[in-house]
């Protein structure tokens, strides 16, 4: 064995050579085996170089490289950094007058309001019925709506949950409705 660590073959080896340690430039196997093996490897391919960064003005508008084939219209991208609008309830938009219209479309169809046109003073016309329709489905909505939050505060703080209920029950409640006091 040479200096190197490396032994050389024993094929290479004869008899009238001595012990001497390989050069560092000399191949260990025969020049027939590292052509053969040269000729195995993959080729070197370099890495592409990155492309450079583009300005916005230079790029290319991809509605005209990438039309589609189903003639849909493709717009540009936009980035909207601004408040969301308001959301605003029929109640915050109507006047009293327009609230019982949209109760009175919502509620009544054209034939049963054309069908209903005399009324008996006693019992109120039609748009206010229609109106007391609409509150009475805003007040089970906004019920709903604060039953669910209490459920969802429950998971976490069942005190608060309870106190959500109870100012429910007290501001929505009726006097004469046992179930909101049995609850």
């Amino acid at each position: 064995m040479g200096l190197s660590g490396i032994a050389p073959p024993l094929a290479a080896q004869s008899s009238d050579e001595s012990n001497d340690s390989p050069k560092t430039n000399q191949r260990v196997f025969s020049k027939n085996v590292a052509e053969a093996l040269a000729a195995r490897m993959p080729k070197y391919n370099p890495p592409e170089p990155e492309p450079e960064p583009v300005d916005e003005e230079e790029m290319q508008d991809m509605r005209d490289v990438d039309k589609p084939r189903n003639k849909i219209i493709r717009l540009p991208e936009y980035v909207v950094r601004q408040d969301k609008p308001p959301v605003f309830r029929d109640r915050d938009i109507n006047t009293k007058a327009g609230l019982k219209k949209l109760a009175m479309k919502r509620y009544f169809y054209e034939t049963s309001i054309a069908l209903n046109k005399l009324t008996i003073p006693l019992f109120g016309d039609a748009e206010s019925y229609a109106l007391m329709l609409y509150e009475q489905d805003e007040r089970l909505k906004n019920i709903s709506d604060l039953n669910e939050t209490a459920n969802d505060i429950d998971r976490v703080d069942p005190e608060d949950a309870k106190e959500i209920r109870k100012a429910t029950r007290d501001t929505y409640g009726r006097g004469f409705d046992d179930r909101s006091r049995n609850r």
